[in-house]
């Protein structure tokens, strides 16, 4: 099978600001990593040597989930949802030089998304909305190494880098008696190292693809919140016919470890996400648009998001 010329943003960032409502969630402010970011593309197999850019947009939209996955309400109040909307594009470029590192196929990657997000509380006594929008943090994505074993398949690693470089904001809270994030905050403002290991096979048209990537966290000094180690596995089993390409795509996202803050753990803070939906490409020889979508069907400690996405990628150099 062609390998496909999508680019993996592997940690194309995005997820749903809920900063400052008092509702516990994993992560601060969103996860490093969109959950089923990765899916739809050969994640073990790199394309032919180039330089490569690729622009991907999402609608997401979905309301908050307690500890036991059901919609959770604001503490001692049994009528309010918690909702919220984003819309977010993320730019990409991928460069792969032809040159091999350990027997592999090399490649870097940096990645820089932008966010416009919306939060509605339908409480009837305290209700309130707002908007925000700005940078999500840049990743770069300095080492993505492929090997090819034959008959079909691939298995790769490498490492990407979550920078806090983007729009952050904090405010102090007399209630709580701390910092927290204010609603203007897109970006976290910690660092995040993920590691991923992917296994490709592609072959009479088929291609299916698992990538494993963990996020390591590092502490937000400003509120001293420490966002827990999470793990993401993205699949796809998918359909070559002539220049389409059709599948499903699915994700299990587990947090491994509660969030801690001034050293305290913070309870039902570990999130859990499964996503599941179908996926289609077209290959117009310059270009390849792909469209998919990630429909929530359960989550726990987080906002229970839905993804719908329309993007394109091809070869510029």
């Amino acid at each position: 099978m062609k390998i496909q010329k999508s680019i993996a943003t592997m940690t194309a960032a995005a997820g749903l600001t809920l900063a400052g409502i008092g509702l516990a969630a994993a992560a601060e402010s969103i996860s490093p990593l969109q959950p089923g970011a990765t899916t739809g593309i050969p994640n073990a197999a790199l394309p032919p040597p180039g330089l490569y850019f690729s622009f991907d947009t999402d609608y997401a939209w979905g309301t908050m989930r307690n500890n036991s996955g059901d919609v959770s309400h604001i503490p001692g109040d049994n009528n309010p949802d918690v909702r919220a909307s984003n819309f977010e594009a993320v730019g990409a470029l991928m460069w792969v030089p032809g040159v091999k590192l350990l027997g592999a196929n090399y490649a870097a990657v940096i990645a820089q998304p932008l966010k416009f997000a919306h939060t509605k509380i339908t409480d009837p006594l305290a209700a309130s909305e707002w908007s925000a929008n700005g940078f999500v943090g840049t990743m770069v994505s300095p080492l993505n190494l492929s090997w090819n074993l034959g008959n079909g398949w691939f298995i790769g690693s490498g490492l990407a880098i979550v920078t806090p470089l983007g729009t952050k904001g904090t405010t102090w809270n007399a209630a709580q008696g701390k910092y927290v994030l204010s609603q203007s905050n897109i970006a976290n403002n910690y660092w995040t190292f993920e590691p991923n290991f992917a296994v490709t096979w592609m072959k009479d048209g088929w291609m299916v693809s698992l990538n494993n990537v963990i996020d390591f966290n590092t502490k937000n000094n400003d509120t001293d919140y420490q966002t827990g180690p999470i793990y993401y596995l993205d699949a796809t089993v998918a359909k070559r016919f002539d220049k389409w390409n059709l599948g499903v795509v699915g994700n299990f996202t587990q947090q491994l470890a509660d969030d801690k803050q001034f050293g305290k753990t913070i309870a039902n803070s570990s999130m859990q996400h499964i996503k599941f939906g179908p996926m289609v490409s077209y290959d117009f020889e310059k270009f390849t648009v792909t469209a998919k979508y990630l429909g929530a069907v359960y989550t726990r400690n987080d906002v229970g998001v839905s993804f719908l996405h329309l993007g394109f990628s091809m070869k510029l150099l």
